[in-house]
């Protein structure tokens, strides 16, 4: 795990103590596009995507299959006014995901003790008791 000094860390847990303050995913929505990139919050949305995948016992080839572009480009589009995206760098649900983040998303997923496992629990115990 990397390590933060105490000044970063005392950071770090500021931003945890704000997120856990958001109550609808509509605020969590308006607080990460503020924190994040389009990128970045389109590489968090892959990854959450690629380890929802391999909950559900999908190979590395499924998974990229699953989630490469739908048209098979990886240009950048038109917006839904007509107008050229002018994001910088791709959009990135124009882009494939790579092995590699497959690998680190596995791995992390395997960890019996991490945040992923942490997450889906709650998220299966909170759907089972919905139904």
């Amino acid at each position: 795990m990397t390590e933060f000094d105490d000044k970063e860390q005392k950071a770090l847990n500021s931003m945890y103590n704000a997120i856990l303050t958001l109550k609808t995913p509509e605020e969590m929505h308006k607080f990460f596009k503020d924190l994040w990139s389009y990128n970045e919050m389109c590489s968090m949305l892959h990854r959450w995507q690629i380890l929802l995948l391999i909950d559900e016992g999908k190979s590395y080839e499924e998974i990229i299959n699953e989630l490469a572009p739908q048209d098979g480009s990886e240009s950048v589009k038109e917006g839904a006014d007509g107008k050229r995206d002018t994001r910088k760098g791709k959009g990135r649900s124009g882009t494939r995901v790579s092995s590699t983040t497959i690998s680190r998303v596995k791995t992390c997923y395997n960890n019996t003790d991490g945040g992923y496992r942490t997450a889906l629990s709650r998220i299966s115990k909170t759907n089972s008791k919905e139904k």
